[in-house]
């Protein structure tokens, strides 16, 4: 007992008696409320889950720091009786938490905004390679020139690529370390092309498909962050001919050659819109994502300005040779999908996602042609996702958040004479709309054989386009990636597992096979060319080969 303690019980033993008693009695009281308040925890996420499940998981988090704190506060009323004890209370969460950084570093957040922490590595940190390799000019037939596979539309028929996992899995060609970021691969030419972030600089990388090995790399400086987000760029390239075409997450459009990486010319999207890059990021929280649209003599981007600015800002364009500025359009300010082009009621058009709706435009000018609300914020619940095309007059929009989806139809009213692009002849309605299904965060649905397939708030689930009804629910893959190849969903689980199931009522989501092609969180879109399969996240990339040959030993891989 402290000279305090013993002062206070010889002074007036009597009370110092009475206040002891009433402390030891509070605790079990404190330590019982705690308990109550842990016991709401998993009630608490599962009346939520369904509607958010990072809400769910904030909501649960936020309960459960709620009863540490209670528990924290009873011990602090029983044993802080004098200031040593209360120097100990107050430093003790201090070192716990500096001793298990010692031993663990903090990697990010899932996209169910879950912390993730992993053993510190003892060894020699992985490098990223500078050696430039001296290769064959078009080696490889195998492309996928852009976002979601050369259609933009993430549904891929391929003939080289075996979908016959439950026989042979795919072995992992190469597999290599590679700068931050969620870009995805471009493929053309024997070359896979990617953002990734090295040091202070965002690099356009070219690797050769089958080695690995990095044929040029064309730096532009620029580093985003964000601690949700990550680190890196977030667009993937396009690849038109001999040409590529890639955004930044600061906005900065290059154009390069696909043999060399030399630059033909480039825009600085912040500079045109007349803002900074502290400006764009408080409108544009998580990086500017939206890949190149690439098509006859124009390459077509999300502009992006000041928030309340009167000016256009949807879309700019620039020709396709010399990099001018062709035209700008639309005054919504823009999201993290990547514009599309489509022909819609017989109507050619881009069609783009922005962050409070969707929209078509006129790809002669950027006018808008039509215009339907969808709520998002930029800065906050953004929307990711894009349009899915079910056929030439509906749309599905997708986002997490617990929005959901909804599918919207086109009406053109006008006559062969009259002029298709003039805005009073469009009509847009809306068919369905359900906060139940569908909530594609950071992914986006495909439509195929007459059926939505997507992640759902992390869950692989199909669902029909009458009335947005779910057809089947599979297993949950976190926020990870979904395409369709060869009539099967290949899915990157954000936890970096590879899997196929059948896109068929009859499979209700089973999955065929699957193996665990990488380590860490996992939000880029893989890519199909030819017979491989490219992977990668914020740490490594990876290609594998699922050809029609005899079976293949999946554990041997490549570093």
């Amino acid at each position: 007992m402290s000279d305090s303690e013993n002062s206070a019980k010889l002074q007036n033993p009597t009370e110092f008696k009475t206040t002891t008693n009433r402390q030891s009695k509070r605790l079990p009281i404190f330590l019982g409320i705690a308990l109550v308040v842990f016991a709401t925890v998993p009630l608490a996420r599962w009346y939520v889950f369904e509607t958010d499940h990072q809400l769910a998981n904030l909501f649960g988090m936020g309960i459960a720091f709620l009863g540490c704190l209670i528990v924290y506060i009873g011990f602090w009323n029983r044993f802080a009786t004098n200031i040593v004890r209360k120097f100990l209370f107050l430093v003790s969460p201090i070192a716990i938490v500096i001793v298990g950084l010692s031993f663990f570093e903090f990697v990010g957040f899932t996209g169910e905004t879950l912390p993730v922490f992993r053993r510190k590595a003892r060894g020699k940190e992985l490098q990223l390679s500078d050696a430039v390799s001296i290769r064959e000019k078009n080696i490889s037939p195998f492309e996928s020139t852009q976002f979601l596979g050369s259609d933009r539309n993430g549904v891929i028929q391929n003939n080289e690529f075996s979908v016959s996992w439950n026989e042979h899995l795919p072995p992992v060609v190469w597999k290599i370390p590679i700068g931050a970021g969620w870009s995805s691969f471009a493929v053309s030419h024997g070359l896979a092309i990617t953002l990734e972030q090295i040091d202070d600089q965002e690099s356009l990388t070219a690797f050769e498909l089958t080695t690995g090995k990095v044929a040029w790399r064309h730096k532009t400086p620029g580093r985003h962050t964000q601690a949700f987000g990550g680190l890196g760029p977030r667009s993937t390239p396009t690849i038109h001919g001999e040409t590529v075409f890639a955004q930044t997450a600061l906005g900065i459009v290059s154009c390069v050659e696909l043999e060399t990486g030399k630059l033909v010319w480039q825009q600085d999207l912040l500079k045109l819109a007349g803002i900074d890059q502290e400006t764009s990021e408080k409108a544009i929280l998580w990086g500017r994502s939206g890949s190149p649209l690439v098509f006859d003599d124009q390459v077509v981007v999300p502009f992006g300005g000041k928030t309340g600015d009167n000016g256009t800002r949807s879309l700019i364009s620039f020709d396709l040779k010399s990099g001018q500025r062709r035209w700008s359009e639309g005054d919504q300010q823009i999201a993290y999908a990547s514009p599309v082009l489509l022909t819609l009621c017989g109507v050619r058009q881009i069609v783009s996602i922005n962050e409070d709706s969707a929209t078509g435009h006129n790809p002669l000018d950027g006018k808008t042609l039509w215009s339907t609300p969808w709520p998002s914020k930029s800065n906050a619940d953004a929307c990711s996702s894009q349009p899915v095309a079910l056929d030439d007059r509906r749309l599905l929009l997708g986002k997490g958040y617990s929005q959901g989806s909804k599918l919207i139809e086109l009406i053109y009213n006008g006559t062969k004479e009259e002029n298709e692009y003039d805005v009073e002849f469009w009509k847009v309605d809306t068919l369905w709309s359900s906060n139940r299904v569908m909530k594609t965060k950071f992914t986006s649905a495909t439509a195929y054989h007459g059926l939505f397939y997507g992640l759902s708030d992390g869950v692989l689930e199909c669902i029909d386009p009458k009335d947005g009804t779910r057809v089947w629910k599979g297993k949950r893959y976190g926020h990870g990636q979904s395409i369709i190849v060869n009539g099967h969903i290949l899915v990157i689980s954000e936890d970096g597992r590879v899997v196929l199931v059948p896109a068929t009522d009859a499979g209700q989501g089973r999955e065929i096979a699957g193996i665990q092609a990488l380590e860490g969180i996992t939000w880029n879109v893989p890519t199909v060319a030819g017979p491989y399969l490219l992977i990668r996240n914020a740490e490594f990339a990876a290609c594998l080969i699922s050809d029609k040959g005899e079976g293949h030993d999946a554990g041997t891989v490549s570093q």
